[in-house]
């Protein structure tokens, strides 16, 4: 009878070995040192008590750059939902594609994007502080998650999306406009950027980007203009170069790659001045 007992309770011992590695492989980054008791204090002293009688095997581990300080919660009072379709050819991927809820403020200019996959259940979160100019990522399966926090910046931000769509090239304005969930919209067209690493020597080597965004980004994130002056600058310029950086998301976006392979990502609907508390621990419920 000794010895069942024995190997259950190793096997019981070693699952959240097991699931800290089925993440890391999930996340695809390596990880900087895990932070101490200390270092969470003072990232995030609201959850000072909670940190002191945590168990030994920490179900939310953030490292990345210790300079950047990012809040254990944030208010919300704008909330855009999405789902995503993925499509192999004509037929229809079952169970792929992803539920999305976008999160923007009226009182901060702060939003976040929560994603979760269809088909392996893993969850992924974003951050973005332009206060604190911080931004946070985070990916989580099997109630554990982990991710990094790293100085915000404009040129190279990549929230969570579908399509990874930071490494498209500049966007094209295409001249169609049309309402979508009550905000008006315009379309863009754009291609991938084909040396980008990301995409190299993959399926998804070239990929054609229809994207609709909002004509005026304070319709869906009033905190816009609360934006430090210099990163405002910074998008003028950039949206005058004919790029758009990633602070307002697209209502709608079609993505066709070039082995055949699409995503639809569409709006369902928008919520206004609802307001919510989102906890960073929230990806693990």
């Amino acid at each position: 009878m000794k010895t069942p007992i024995l190997l259950a309770l190793a096997l019981f011992l070693c699952m959240p070995a097991l699931q800290a590695q089925l993440l890391k492989k999930l996340t695809g980054k390596k990880k900087a040192p895990v932070e101490t008791e200390e270092t969470i204090d003072e990232t995030f002293p609201q959850a000072r008590g909670r940190a002191k009688a945590a168990t030994p095997e920490p179900t939310l581990i953030i490292g990345g750059d210790e300079s950047v300080r990012m809040d254990s919660s944030y208010e919300y009072d704008w909330a855009v939902y999405q789902e995503s379709e993925a499509f192999q050819g004509s037929q229809r991927v079952i169970d792929g594609g992803e539920d999305i809820v976008i999160y923007y403020s009226s009182t901060e200019p702060a939003f976040c994007i929560q994603l979760k996959s269809r088909s392996t259940g893993t969850r992924y979160h974003f951050y973005g502080d332009f206060g604190k100019e911080s931004q946070l990522m985070l990916a989580g399966v099997g109630g554990i998650a982990s991710g990094d926090k790293t100085r915000l910046q404009l040129e190279g931000m990549e929230p969570v999306y579908p399509g990874e769509i930071g490494y498209l090239s500049q966007l094209k304005k295409t001249g169609s406009k049309k309402v979508i969930a009550g905000v008006a919209c315009e379309e863009y067209v754009a291609h991938n950027l084909r040396h980008d690493p990301r995409v190299v020597n993959t399926n998804h080597s070239k990929v054609t980007a229809y994207v609709w965004i909002p004509m005026d980004p304070h319709a869906v994130f009033p905190g816009y203009s609360l934006m430090p002056d210099h990163f405002k600058i910074q998008i003028e310029r950039m949206r005058i170069a004919g790029s758009y950086p990633p602070v307002v998301m697209p209502l709608e976006m079609f993505l066709e790659y070039g082995n055949g392979d699409k995503v639809f990502t569409h709006t369902t609907h928008i919520i206004i001045k609802e307001r919510r508390k989102v906890e960073l621990a929230d990806i693990n419920k």
